[in-house]
């Protein structure tokens, strides 16, 4: 791995860690509001390793480390959530569903269409749209979860 990408996932844990809530859905909004930091720190090396990506260079690296933190992240969730409640964040493709989302708000907002402060304000909103996606849905109708 790289020394972006190491610095990328460790930070990625740093931050996962350091993030607080002692529910899903608090740790969730707490979630939301620490990624914008979280992006903006780390904007050159992500725009960097994306560039990579782009260009075809070394994507199994940059799969292993994107890989590597939806797994620190579900750890968390599961963690957090011992009876199952958000049931699809006990799976990697539930975290990378959720990951998609939040990273959907970063691309809005370095787009312009939100500042830091409308995402500030809207971010009960939108934690709370995004758990409501998580509940609801039977996990036994699905036999494409991974196991790891």
């Amino acid at each position: 791995m790289n020394q972006n990408l190491y610095h990328l996932t460790r930070e990625y844990e740093k931050f996962t860690d350091e993030c607080e809530g002692q529910s899903v859905p608090e740790f969730v909004e707490n979630f939301i509001y620490g990624s914008m930091d979280y992006n903006e720190e780390n904007l050159p090396k992500l725009t960097e390793e994306m560039g990579k990506q782009a260009q075809g260079q070394d994507p199994d690296n940059f799969k292993k480390a994107f890989d590597e933190m939806l797994l620190y992240l579900r750890d968390r969730f599961v963690a957090l959530d011992p009876d199952k409640e958000y049931w699809p964040l006990h799976y990697r493709e539930g975290v990378s569903a959720f990951v998609a989302m939040i990273d959907g708000l970063i691309v809005q907002f370095f787009s312009g269409l939100y500042s830091v402060e409308d995402l500030k304000e809207r971010t009960p909103l939108f934690a709370a749209i995004i758990l409501n996606g998580f509940v609801g849905i039977n996990e036994n109708e699905y036999d494409t979860l991974s196991t790891d």
